[in-house]
């Protein structure tokens, strides 16, 4: 096992931007201190061949001009908050409107876009990287001054992602990591020839705007992942959930309570590549890049394509507060926020 960090650009406030690369017999991860961001992980294929398998982007500038979230930790929300509101004890408090009238992802100058504090970690079974930060009261509109702590641990082949935050006063919270995911290796097809599974039995439909209108059953839709598919089959369905995203997937999967083992396995039977998620937390919103030719270039030249990446936002429930109250949590001191998801690489 090895950690090492190197300068890797200035931001446009001049802040230093770091990378630390961790590596051990079975991956090589790279974090940057901006945004949080998993910039590369580089797994082995069949035949031991080392590639990576999220996309990224070439520079800091790149990151902070066009990138959709690449790798990023969003927050104080993930997802979208209809109308750009939430209602705690009674008190309304609007939110940035930064898609339409909504919030999404936690406004303009959300997490993703900040420098991290950050530090290395070792242990005797894992090298990582702790990041923290600092979000003070009424940012972006959310109330409380928030601590927040994100650790990332590379233990054997899996790579775990950690959350804690504490509030000095009543406060949602709702993060996640944005990585888009590609087991071909160095992005050489879309992902529309990967099998999805899904420890899932409802997912939940959305509107024009993609927020959350409906708990659905997944049985006879192509939503259901219950047993290993082709994405294909749902990414060209006609559907009019698939059609309403721009052909794919943007849906909030209700993980099974009882589920045991991974809540979603993701495999690229040419490259013989296999990604297990496992989180605690309720929910999963799966995106698969359904807008990603806007993008440009990624970081070996080649243009990004739609369908190129497909993401596993762990969360809590999307639009909580507003779509299913009784459901919603609030974090203080004396209740911390915390979420775990682990992603583990191995081959078929």
């Amino acid at each position: 096992m090895e950690i090492s960090v190197i300068n890797w650009g200035i931001t446009k406030k001049n802040e230093n931007v770091k990378c630390y690369i961790l590596k051990n017999e079975f991956l090589e991860v790279e974090i940057l201190n901006y945004g949080g961001i998993i910039r590369k992980i580089s797994s082995p294929d069949k035949d031991g061949k080392m590639e990576n398998v999220v996309l990224n982007l070439s520079n800091i500038t790149d990151y902070e001009e066009r990138s959709p979230y690449f790798g990023a930790i969003v927050g104080r929300n993930a997802g979208r908050i209809a109308n750009a509101s939430i209602t705690i004890n009674n008190q309304k408090y609007n939110l940035a409107k930064n898609n339409g009238e909504n919030n999404i992802h936690g406004g303009v100058d959300n997490f993703s876009h900040k420098i991290w504090d950050s530090k290395e970690i070792k242990g005797e079974d894992f090298v990582g990287v702790e990041l923290s930060l600092k979000s003070p009261h009424m940012e972006e509109g959310f109330p409380g001054n928030i601590l927040a702590k994100v650790t990332y641990k590379l233990i054997k082949n899996e790579l775990s992602l950690e959350y804690k935050a504490t509030s000095d006063m009543d406060t949602y919270l709702n993060l996640t990591n944005h990585s888009y995911f590609n087991l071909s290796g160095d992005f050489k097809r879309d992902v529309s020839d990967e099998y999805l599974t899904l420890a899932c039995k409802e997912f939940i439909a959305v509107d024009e705007a993609t927020l959350p209108v409906k708990v659905t059953s997944v049985v006879e839709t192509p939503f259901d992942f219950q047993h290993s598919k082709k994405l294909d089959s749902s990414l060209n369905s006609n559907h009019e959930q698939i059609v309403i995203v721009n052909h794919g997937l943007d849906h909030p999967f209700i993980l099974d309570e009882n589920r045991k083992g991974a809540s979603a396995v993701l495999e690229d039977k040419i490259s013989g590549r296999k990604l297990e998620v496992y989180t605690d937390q309720p929910a999963v919103v799966i995106y698969s890049g359904n807008y990603l030719y806007e993008i440009g270039k990624l970081s070996d030249g080649s243009e990004c394509k739609k369908h190129m990446g497909i993401c596993f936002e762990t969360q809590d429930y999307p639009n909580v507060l507003n779509f299913m109250p009784e459901k919603g949590k609030i974090y203080n001191s004396l209740k911390p926020y915390s979420q775990k998801t682990i992603f583990k690489f191995t081959n078929i």
